[in-house]
């Protein structure tokens, strides 16, 4: 399954994050299950599973903050209490870039027309630094690639952050 990460702007900050609709779709699933469990008087092997992966679904977080005051940049990925990610100065920044994947192609400079993608191809956002490294922020399927656009376009201003 794959969920694309969503803008949100509070005050001096840009989230580039999980959306709020899947945050508390997986923590209805967990009280669920968990509910299930105790007023059933306990379970079995596949009831603690599955308990346990909607555990994972709520507590995992994957986030992206940009603080335009500060100029910091933090990334946040895992689960709440072992997350680790890069923090950087948004001075360090070269480029934020969308790069697209065409499946099937080795030579990814082939340029096909939009009604003739592969299935699979992908958009991916690419935050790239001075240093020359780069991070994934998010990858989205072809077919979705207006919202990342978007949504790199947003950052992009906010930061002040050169697009490519």
């Amino acid at each position: 399954m794959n969920i694309a990460l969503s803008v949100r702007q509070k005050g001096a900050n840009i989230f580039f994050a999980i959306p709020l609709w899947y945050r508390c779709l997986s923590a209805i699933m967990f009280a669920a299950v968990l509910a299930a469990i105790l007023v059933s008087g306990g379970t079995g092997i596949p009831g603690w599973i599955i308990l346990a992966v909607t555990a994972f679904s709520f507590f995992y977080e994957e986030k992206w903050l940009f603080n335009k005051s500060s100029g910091k940049c933090s990334g946040r990925m895992g689960l709440f209490f072992l997350y680790k990610g890069p923090v950087f100065s948004a001075k360090e920044v070269k480029e934020l870039r969308l790069e697209l994947f065409r499946k099937g192609y080795l030579n990814q400079s082939v340029m096909v027309e939009d009604h003739k993608m592969p299935p699979g191809s992908q958009l991916r956002l690419i935050l790239d630094l001075k240093n020359g490294e780069s991070y994934l922020l998010d990858s989205v399927p072809f077919k979705k690639k207006e919202a990342l656009e978007n949504n790199a376009k947003t950052i992009a201003a906010f930061m002040n952050f050169e697009l490519k």
